[in-house]
């Protein structure tokens, strides 16, 4: 089942990606590179924003998990709503935010063009506002009954339309971003009314119920408003690097910028499928205080690292060659070395997605919103320094230095929830020290050479992790799934 439903994710979340690649030059090349930029800024504005739930979403899954797993129905619809009369409010409340707040963020930008255009697209989504910040409490409610086929059958052909919408507005109807914006707020407003519509489906009569129960209000509030640091704070500081090129530098270079980040920093959504999966499956556990947590976490992150390792990898080793092709040579020029350092990043950051959703699940998010209080300041001021001094490559060097700081500061912390084994987090880190070397090749000029050192990395990843790092119990469990999968070929 957490197999399952993980790869049900990984298709939702990874097919748009395959759009992605092959919209997005023809987005930079019909839009340019300083309005493709602040096409971007949108996209980030929107998405943060998108996290006024206050952690309610995250929140309301974790408390209905529980009474689906007690089996307390007359509990769910009182939650439900409440939820729901709270969620609405603070998505008008972002969108007024929004809506106000266009005029001065689009006058920040260091932009040639004329900003009426950047004014209107800010406006157009803050009426979508309300829409967003609901379908992320829709979405939760089917997390919690493990309804993850029929999230990602919403999820696959919204996350296509996010980036064939705008190329059609682009290639058959005109080059506007206040256009392409239109088609993106009404893709959320129908994403919206579909998981509204399955919602109902899988929990027949949850809204015919409206019991409205203001001492829950509180319960949500307390498990979601810690939530909502982490979720206000930490996508801050994700976006903060590429607002202040927009304003240090140009927002051509955002786009140089921001291009590789977004191509590696899509690599998420392997580690969002799983955690979304374990979010509930963690809960229920520390709930029912069974000791399958730690066991599940250390697989989790085993597993983890092998998927991520060789694929960031190989954008790192041939991250000149990779942007050379997808989008062209004087762009890979400026991008390539940004690129390879929001590779290794990245390998470091999906870790940390792991120790991350089982301290939430716990109920302990007062912790993760502490760590990123605590890291907010030190990073701005160090990303201002490090930006205003070397541009774009200062930016990524501040952007990779919080992602270290971030991933041993929430494995430090795992020990508040589970056991950890000692043990084990050694031979973790001295595979981490055996491979993390093969980044530096990256600055290698021949191809044959790097692929060698590609591949010898990662056969010496597998065998580490086979021999040192995984059970016997596991090893065996894999060998019998191979052995009867070999069998089952030769049917």
């Amino acid at each position: 089942m957490l197999i399952r439903n993980t790869l049900y994710n990984l298709l939702g979340l990874g097919l748009p990606l395959l759009v992605a690649i092959g919209s997005m030059p023809v987005l930079i090349h019909s839009l340019g590179d300083a309005r493709f930029g602040v096409l971007t800024l949108i996209w980030a504005v929107v998405s943060y924003f998108g996290l006024f739930d206050l952690g309610l979403g995250r929140a309301l899954t974790q408390q209905l998990s529980v009474l689906i797993a007690e089996k307390r129905e007359h509990d769910i619809p009182p939650l439900v709503y409440t939820s729901f009369l709270l969620l609405a409010g603070l998505g008008m409340f972002a969108g007024v935010l929004m809506w106000w707040g266009a005029t001065w963020g689009a006058q920040r930008i260091f932009y040639n063009g004329d900003t009426t255009e950047i004014v209107g697209s800010i406006r157009v989504m803050a009426v979508g506002m309300p829409f967003i910040v609901l379908t992320s409490a829709l979405r939760g409610i089917l997390e919690a009954k493990s309804a993850f086929g029929i999230i990602n059958l919403i999820r696959l052909p919204m996350g296509i339309f996010t980036f064939i919408g705008p190329l059609v507005v682009v290639l058959w109807y005109k080059n506007d971003l206040a256009a392409i914006t239109v088609v993106l707020t009404l893709g959320r407003v129908v994403a919206c009314v579909v998981h509204a519509y399955y919602v109902v489906r899988t929990l027949p009569g949850i809204f015919d119920d409206r019991r409205y129960s203001p001492e829950l209000v509180k319960t949500l509030l307390v498990s979601g408003g810690w939530m909502t640091v982490s979720n206000i704070i930490s996508p801050l500081m994700g976006y903060l690097d590429r607002f202040l090129i927009g304003v240090t530098i140009s927002a051509a270079a955002v786009a140089y910028y921001v291009t590789p980040n977004e191509m590696m920093t899509k690599l998420w959504i392997i580690p969002s499928a799983l955690t979304a999966v374990l979010f509930p499956k963690f809960a229920l556990d520390i709930a029912s205080n069974s000791s399958n947590s730690a066991k599940l976490f250390k697989q989790a992150v085993s597993l983890l690292f092998l998927i991520i390792y060789p694929l960031t990898l190989f954008c790192a080793l041939f991250s000149k060659e990779i942007l050379q092709i997808w989008i062209g040579h004087a762009f890979a020029a400026q991008s390539y070395v940004v690129m390879q350092i929001f590779a290794f990043g990245i390998l470091i950051n999906c870790l940390a997605h792991i120790p991350f959703v089982l301290i939430q699940s716990a109920g302990k998010s007062k912790i993760t919103a502490i760590i990123h209080v605590v890291e907010f300041i030190p990073f701005a001021i160090i990303l201002w320094l490090f930006s205003t001094n070397f541009g774009i490559l200062g930016a990524a060097l501040a952007w990779l230095l919080r992602m270290m700081v971030d991933t041993v500061i929430m494995f430090t912390f795992v020990g508040s929830v589970i056991k950890k084994e000692k043990y084990q987090y050694v031979k973790i880190i001295f595979l981490g020290c055996l491979v993390v070397p093969s980044f530096l090749a990256g600055g290698l000029s021949m191809p044959l050479i790097k692929g060698a050192i590609f591949l010898f990395t990662c056969g010496l990843a597998v065998l580490y992790s086979w021999y040192f790092i995984a059970t016997k119990e596991e090893r065996y469990w894999l060998a019998q799934k191979m052995k009867l999968t070999l069998n089952y070929n030769k049917l």
